[in-house]
């Protein structure tokens, strides 16, 4: 791919869109190799950073790929076991990795982040593509793309703002204390952490960039690949296609105006050029069509789906961009302002900014996530006011000094992640607080999973959530309970789970409690030994990691 979208550029122009690359792929690979080289003794690194819970999901689903199946069920929660329901979902994603996986002999996890380095290289490639499509001018994209490798947003300004803001939240900051960081709000932090996210970024830009090239030649090959593309984001980040189809529609109906004067004075204007929007329809429409029936289908589906994540306050969102919103409003402005051919071309990021930021703030429960890929059509607008703003500089010197000055002050919050991550993994998580999962097993816990994997399919494990959270993807076991949304009813279960661990339910409440939960396994490990907590009961060992009372336990519940 990087062959293809570099072979027709200039020696030096190539050098720097490689570099840039090389340098991304470095930068977003190294806290994961440190991670691991720092593991303490006695633990097992997960190969997470972050928040390890949502990937977990993901992984999750891979395991059950690489275990030979298609549709996934949701192994965080009873729900499906007990009613019998069958499995609707899948995601092409971790179906891909899973077999993968499973093909090749090699950990699930390693494959996760062998995509997740492939996917962040095609996003760079493919927005350089685009880039090249949307204008001639070699510092546009080269600037835009280094914005996209490595900007984050304005949360760098946070110490000095936040008094005067009174504390607002960035959405580019980890240690935010009201509100969650929105990795999938920027490209770095997205390649930096979920491979489903910068997946599917790329898979984004390549629609983008198919339209523009149907837009371009009229050839249908390319409105049927935009259409393909689409059907695979649909399916794989389903959120993004609206902003996308709302964009390319708006697009498409502003030159829509123009095409007949345009065919009339100019009769090399293609045909068919605007047979990209059909085709993009019709692929984001077939899974958007199957996630309906998934929902009508499958209760698990039904009330994850209705789960609210709204967006955070415009303010937020605004600030949280910063500079780069600012650049971007002036790029825009710029864009607007031209007066040639290309004037058509690069109209179309505005419309995906404005379509992706009104979405947001859609009366959907699901409006936070369609954020996804706003970076990159600001990173772009941005690098035209960059570029304008330099030209004004009388020396090339200082217009390079600039231009790299510009590109270090935009990059200031990516920075601040991969410091926070090393941080974050030193402490292990527990600055996080609540019950956000560990990135490094304890070695007993690791092991009683392990344990767990031998044992047929279809077994539900109790546990606390922070060692749940790993069950289902170490083991394909279902956890009772394991994470804040995948697990139904959540806040109605964490309660009972302590009043058992704590010794709060008698002996005969638990037995009944047990039963009715239809739980197979009780662990009982580092972090319920940490707690102080005990059993209520008496259970048969189905398992111990040493002979010692400081190692894991499993007990086998036998009624």
């Amino acid at each position: 791919m990087l062959s293809k979208f570099t072979a027709s550029l200039s020696p030096l122009e190539r050098r720097c869109v490689l570099a840039i690359i090389a340098l991304h792929i470095l930068l977003i690979s190294l806290p994961y190799l440190w991670t691991l080289l720092v593991t303490p003794t006695g633990f097992a690194y997960g190969g997470l950073l972050y928040n390890p819970d949502d990937q977990n999901v993901h992984l999750s689903w891979a395991r059950q790929a690489a275990e030979g199946h298609f549709f996934f069920r949701d192994l965080f929660t009873t729900e499906s076991l007990i009613s019998g329901e069958r499995p609707l979902f899948t995601n092409l994603l971790a179906w891909l990795i899973g077999v993968l996986s499973a093909f090749a002999t090699i950990p699930i996890i390693w494959i996760y982040h062998f995509l997740r380095v492939l996917f962040a290289a095609s996003a760079l490639a493919l927005f350089y593509g685009l880039s090249t499509r949307l204008t001639p001018d070699r510092r546009i994209r080269i600037v835009a793309l280094a914005l996209v490798a490595f900007s984050g947003g304005g949360g760098f300004l946070a110490p000095i703002l936040n008094p005067i803001l009174n504390g607002r939240n960035w959405m580019d900051r980890a240690d935010n204390a009201g509100f969650p960081m929105m990795p999938e709000a920027f490209t770095f932090l997205s390649a930096s952490i979920f491979t489903l996210n910068i997946a599917s970024m790329a898979l984004l830009l390549a629609t983008y960039l198919l339209c523009v090239r149907a837009w371009e030649t009229g050839a249908k090959k390319f409105a049927v690949g935009a259409g393909l593309s689409t059907l695979l984001l649909s399916n794989i980040h389903t959120y993004d296609v609206f902003p996308l189809l709302l964009a390319i529609t708006a697009w498409a109906i502003f030159q829509f105006k123009n095409a007949h004067e345009e065919s009339i004075n100019d009769q090399s204007t293609p045909r068919g050029r605007f047979w990209f929007l059909p085709f993009a329809c019709i692929g984001a429409a077939i899974p958007v069509l199957y996630q309906l029936v998934v929902f009508r289908g499958s209760e698990e589906f039904r009330v994850k789906a209705l789960t609210r994540t709204p967006a955070p306050p415009l303010l937020d969102v605004l600030i949280s961009y910063g500079p780069l919103l600012l650049l971007a409003l002036a790029g825009g402005v710029l864009a607007l302002r031209a007066k040639d051919k290309l004037q058509a071309k690069t109209q179309l990021p505005i419309f995906w900014a404005i379509a992706t930021l009104l979405l947001i703030y859609a009366p959907v429960s699901f409006a936070r996530k369609m954020i996804e890929g706003l970076h990159l059509p600001l990173c772009f607008l941005a690098a035209i006011g960059i570029v304008a703003l330099i030209s004004k500089l009388d020396s090339q010197v200082l217009r390079r000094v600039a231009v790299v000055g510009v590109l270090g002050i935009l990059s200031l919050s990516s920075f601040n992640y991969i410091a926070w991550s090393l941080e974050n993994a030193r402490d292990n998580n527990a600055s996080r607080g609540g019950i956000m999962p560990p990135l490094y097993l304890a070695n007993d816990d690791s092991n009683a999973l392990q344990f767990l994997k031998t044992l047929p399919r279809g077994k539900v494990v109790l546990s606390l959530p922070f060692i749940g959270n790993y069950i289902p993807r170490e083991s394909g076991q279902t956890a009772y309970i394991g994470h804040w949304a995948e697990t139904l009813h959540f806040n109605e279960k964490i309660g009972p789970v302590f009043n058992f661990y704590s010794g709060k339910m008698s002996a005969k409440q638990a037995r009944v409690w047990l039963k009715e939960n239809r739980i197979n396994y009780v662990l009982f490990g580092s972090y319920e030994k940490q707690l102080n907590m005990k059993l209520p009961m008496e259970l048969p060992i189905a398992y111990t990691t040493t002979a010692n009372e400081n190692g894991t336990t499993i007990f086998a519940v036998p009624f």
